[in-house]
């Protein structure tokens, strides 16, 4: 489950700042949302990976 962090998180020893988006088990991602430090994110909010052999821009 991929969350957005609202506050500062430290996550396997990497610090994260607001507005991270970070991919949990679920379990932990429901914990940070019920704590008030993540939100979910929606499909839209999601960055989407850029495939190398696509034209980025013309």
């Amino acid at each position: 489950m991929q969350v957005e962090l609202l506050k500062p998180h430290t996550h396997a020893s990497t610090v994260y700042p607001p507005g991270g988006v970070i991919a949990l088990d679920e379990d932990l991602a429901k914990w940070l949302v019920d704590t008030g430090i993540a939100r979910p994110t929606s499909d839209h909010q999601t960055p989407k990976p850029i495939n190398r052999n696509e034209e980025k821009s013309k």
